[in-house]
């Protein structure tokens, strides 16, 4: 019972120091939703219409709970790429706790280096830079995904877009990035590049470093069958989250067509990465923009602050019990 009791103390001490500079983060996104506010870009009455939208409201939520299981899919097929065994229970418990502290660590993107924390404990030591380069791994592939169903979806309609603005600086800069990204990986992970990197450095301490750092990438490019799998999954994953902006459309009143919303909603969803505390602030503006601009509707704002705070409480209703009941040390295999 000391021991449980202890435990759970040392964790609620742990979880106090993570949540101290939350404050300074908050403060910055309600500056920035203030703002917002302030120059007429947030229309807070169309909140009234929520009484007759409220479905939509619970739809957008819904869709937002499959991609967690989705992305702990994805995680443990990067993990498998660079040879690290888990089960399917602690891919689900570490990404939703990684999810829990994008809410909480300086950026949306911070909950990936509690998660790499994690892993980095589970291989031990000497397989260390093994862990951190899979949850890197996991993070650019998710991005990548993001660029790939824009490329995906206006190739499947590109007559349908025609009135969209912009439709080909669009479609080629998500194009570039997607295809530019996967090309490095590729480059960065040749055979011929770690044979050269382990001659001439190996022989240095740090040397050693960069060696591990390079062998991930030529373990990834050589797992092509896991590399395509961790695509095709974030590119599902950000189909729900598509699915799920399509939703809140209707719930400020508005309608947009299928086709034009998952090729425009993908660069609001990236502007995310910019925000902090889950998107707030920076990715807020960046719906403000991409929707207004490329959408022609006056409700961008709105739509980033309400799809924001949904994902923020589906990551906090999901992580939490999970960071709180999480064994202090994991079981590792065999």
């Amino acid at each position: 019972m000391e021991d449980l009791f202890e435990r759970k103390s040392s964790r609620g001490v742990a979880l106090q120091r993570s949540l101290s500079p939350t404050w300074v983060k908050v403060w910055i996104a309600v500056a920035v939703v203030a703002l917002l506010i302030y120059f007429n870009r947030v229309d807070a009455s169309v909140l009234a219409e929520l009484v007759h939208t409220w479905p939509w409201l619970v739809a957008a939520f819904l869709l937002m709970m499959p991609t967690f299981m989705v992305v702990s899919l994805r995680f443990r097929v990067i993990l498998e790429s660079q040879e690290i065994a888990i089960s399917s229970m602690q891919a689900v418990r570490w990404t939703m706790i990684g999810s829990f502290f994008d809410l909480v660590m300086p950026s949306s993107s911070g909950g990936d280096l509690v998660k790499a924390g994690y892993v980095a404990r589970h291989v031990g030591v000497g397989r260390r830079t093994q862990a951190v380069m899979a949850v890197a791994f996991d993070r650019v592939l998710g991005l990548i995904g993001l660029f790939l169903l824009v490329c995906i979806v206006s190739g499947m309609g590109w007559d349908l877009l025609r009135d969209l603005p912009a439709r080909n600086m669009v479609v080629g800069v998500a194009g570039l990035a997607s295809l530019g990204a996967l090309l490095f990986l590729r480059v960065a992970g040749a055979r011929s590049l770690y044979r050269v990197v382990d001659r001439s450095l190996s022989k240095h301490a740090w040397g050693q470093r960069a060696t591990q750092l390079v062998a991930c990438f030529t373990v990834l490019r050589e797992h092509p069958r896991h590399l395509f799998a961790a695509l095709a999954l974030s590119v599902l994953n950000h189909v729900f989250w598509c699915a799920s902006l399509l939703c809140l459309i209707r719930v400020v009143g508005g309608k947009v067509e299928a086709m034009k919303g998952f090729v425009v909603f993908p660069l609001a969803i990236f502007s995310n990465v910019f925000g902090v505390a889950g998107g707030f602030g920076g990715g807020t503006v960046g719906f403000d923009l991409v929707i207004t601009q490329l959408l022609a509707m006056e409700n961008g704002a709105l739509i980033g602050l309400l799809f924001q705070s949904l994902s923020a409480l589906a990551r906090l209703v999901g992580g939490l019990p999970f960071y709180l009941l999480a064994p202090r040390v994991e079981k590792r295999p065999g």
